[in-house]
């Protein structure tokens, strides 16, 4: 899209791969620019500027960023960014993304054993996932 050309929201959804419903929660949320109407017509254009915008939307989305952290980014919450005050979001995203990969580790090492031994047949009282779970449920904290 030419960086003058004008598209409508359709077009852009179809161009960036991003949802209407989440353009426009985008919008809400300050993320993505509104549009100027024209007066007359029903349809409110986009232009270049928005799909650049979304494709950083969504490229920040795949590195793990929250919509918080993009609004961040984009100086939302506050005047203009350093080059480390763009650092430490990332870095504290990053933190949260190791701390939740431990626990889903220490998830896997608990479930693991409990789906191996279990022989997927009998009935749910003999179960031994639902037995282990039952007397790790009664043991103190």
């Amino acid at each position: 899209m030419p960086a003058s050309a004008l598209a409508t929201i359709d077009d852009l959804s179809r161009m960036s791969g991003v949802d209407v419903d989440s353009i426009r929660t985008y919008e809400r949320l300050g993320l993505l620019p509104t549009p100027l109407r024209f007066r007359r017509s029903k349809r409110i254009p986009y232009r270049r500027e928005h799909l650049d915008r979304l494709r950083f939307i969504q490229g920040a989305l795949a590195a793990g960023l929250s919509l918080d952290d993009i609004g961040s980014l984009l100086g939302l919450h506050g005047g203009m960014r350093t080059c480390g005050d763009i650092y430490a979001i990332a870095e504290r995203r990053l933190q949260d993304i190791r701390r939740r990969i431990d626990e889903l580790k220490r998830q896997e090492a608990a479930l693991e054993p409990l789906v191996a031994s279990c022989p997927k047949q009998g009935g749910a009282t003999t179960c031994p996932i639902l037995t282990t779970l039952s007397a790790s449920s009664r043991m103190p904290s």
